[in-house]
């Protein structure tokens, strides 16, 4: 019993020893992750600040900020415990995130995806809020970008909410960022009418149009004949800021142009 006792009173004092001997650097280690808290928390709000104002995205730069402000702690932590030559935590502590880490990113690939594309579209901001695009098959002003997904209301009043990386990895058409549009209307009248008066006719039904811009003058363009038939091409531009400038005016234009060919054709 005395043998035993004798043993784990050895063990203690050789405990307590080395823990004496470790109190310097338990200090230190203790010192330099205060150190490294402080400091964190100082890049987290300036960094902030900064992505704030390159993505006006409170969500973007609250996230980013928080995983600097993480791995600026974890620095902390490895520089911690190396002062404590705890080599071997530290490789197990390394070992785990990156098993956690490649299971993490088979299981949530696609919301990962959609992440990274939800981040270079904020950043370089192919579209923002409010812009029209057509994309995906769908038409409408955007309402929303979030980092896993953007919403867009439809022509038809329909919010359809597209994940990133449909949009990111597909043609996208932004209609806000062209200052001007062109529209096209095609038409196929009688062979029997006199062309140079539908042409005339035709060029000053677009220019008579309000929103047809008159600087750019409008263009006739006689495109095939058949014999019976003669099918033309009309074309004008348009303000292209307008929302839904193009679906008016091509409405406007169409009634027009019908209205000027059936006068012709009746004189």
């Amino acid at each position: 019993m005395e043998k035993w006792f004798d043993l784990i009173k050895a063990k203690l004092t050789g405990w307590l020893t080395g823990f004496i001997k470790l109190l310097p650097n338990l200090a230190l280690a203790i010192i330099i992750f205060v150190l490294f808290i402080v400091a964190a928390k100082y890049l987290r709000r300036l960094f902030n600040r900064v992505l704030l104002n390159i993505s006006h995205k409170e969500s973007i730069s609250s996230l980013f900020s928080n995983i600097l402000y993480l791995v600026i702690l974890l620095v902390g932590l490895f520089v911690s415990l190396q002062l404590l030559h705890l080599d071997k935590t530290i490789a197990s502590l390394l070992a785990g995130a990156g098993i956690i880490g490649l299971a993490l990113g088979f299981a949530f690939q696609d919301l990962t995806a959609n992440f990274i594309s939800g981040v270079f579209i904020i950043f370089r901001k192919p579209f923002d809020v409010g812009h029209i695009i057509d994309t995906n098959g769908f038409v409408g002003e955007v309402e929303e970008i979030q980092l896993r997904s953007t919403t867009i209301r439809t022509y038809q009043g329909l919010h359809v909410m597209l994940p990133n990386k449909e949009i990111f990895q597909k043609a996208i058409t932004n209609y806000s960022l062209s200052g001007e549009r062109r529209i096209d209307i095609s038409l196929t009248v009688s062979a029997k009418i006199n062309i140079e008066q539908l042409e005339e006719a035709v060029r000053n039904t677009l220019q008579g149009i309000g929103d047809v811009n008159r600087q750019r003058k409008a263009e006739v363009y006689f495109t095939d004949y058949t014999g019976d038939n003669i099918k033309m091409e009309a074309w004008c531009w348009i303000d292209n800021a307008v929302p839904r400038g193009y679906v008016n005016t091509r409405h406007q234009i169409i009634k027009a142009v019908h209205a000027a060919v059936a006068q012709l054709q009746q004189s």
